[in-house]
């Protein structure tokens, strides 16, 4: 499974390296809006994790992009923002929305749910 996961928190996404299903699969990360975008042009992704709040483009502008040029990955936004809800995730085309902090078992139940393996 190709896994985008794009997080301007690098601490977390340094956490998340350590988990057995990160190294089970083909997972690119990225700390920037733009370098999420960057790949997301490059690559067929399966799934796509997408913080809301990244330096250049935010998480809903990436899922917008994703769905707008019909690309087939599945989408996971989760913010820390009390002001982003599931309803403004799911009207843009998120598949998935989660409100940090997010825990590295919910990570991977996600993973799971969408395995194409």
């Amino acid at each position: 499974m190709e896994i985008l996961f794009a997080d301007d928190q690098k601490g977390f996404v340094e956490l998340l390296k350590s988990s057995s299903h990160f190294k089970r699969h083909n997972i690119d990360i990225v700390y920037s809006g733009k370098s999420a975008l960057e790949l997301i042009k490059l690559n067929k992704y399966d799934l796509v994790f997408l913080d809301y709040n990244m330096p250049e483009f935010t998480g809903l502008e990436l899922i917008k992009y994703i769905k707008e040029n019909n690309l087939k990955a599945k989408t996971v936004l989760f913010t820390g923002d009390p002001s982003i809800n599931y309803f403004i995730a799911k009207d843009i085309g998120a598949d998935e929305y989660w409100a940090k902090p997010l825990k590295i078992a919910r990570i991977e139940e996600i993973i799971d749910k969408y395995s194409v393996d």
